[in-house]
This record gives structure tokens, sequence and C-alpha cells, in this order.
């Protein structure tokens, strides 16, 4: 009897773990398809000169500041916004 309580508590565990495990993965599948995950722009234009290059990127919470250099022109630190895709403010450094 002791062996049969045994295996009767060995099947309630395995069909627990069973239906909470589909359970995570019928989760985790909706959390992609569903599209809560970030989306940015993978291309974007920050209206700088060919001749102009990126020197450094630093990021916050939300915002890319980018150090902009040009041969022809001051450099500059652009605040850009990926969530939104647009570009905060454009500094000019002397």
């Amino acid at each position: 009897m002791n062996q049969l309580n045994f295996i009767k508590i060995m099947v309630f565990v395995f069909t627990f773990l069973l239906i909470f495990g589909c359970l995570a993965l019928i989760g985790c599948f909706y959390h992609k398809i569903s599209g809560h995950g970030r989306n940015f722009a993978t291309e974007i234009n920050l209206m700088q000169t060919p001749s102009s290059s990126i020197k450094q990127i630093t990021a916050d919470d939300v915002l890319l500041y980018i150090l902009v250099t040009d041969l022809k022109q001051p450099d500059k630190i652009i605040i850009f916004n990926p969530e939104k895709n647009t570009i905060v403010s454009n500094l000019v450094t002397y």
C-alpha cells in the first residue's frame, strides 16, 4: 500500500509539472508573437554631412548621446530617442 501511495504522489507531481510547463511555454510564445518587445529602427538619418563620422555613443535609460566629428565643422552631440525615432537635441561643441 505504501508503494501505491508513492506512485500516486509521483503521478500527481509529474502531471502538475507537465501542465505548468506547457502553460509557461504557451505564455512565452504568446509574449513573443504579440510584439511586446521593443522594435527599434534599424536605420536612422541623423542629417549629417557625408564627411562626418560617429566617434562615440553613450546611452542612458531612454536616450542615446551620439558624438559626431567632422573635418569641416565643429563636433556635435546629437541626443536621440530610439523609442520615438526622433532627434531630441543637436548640440554643437567648440
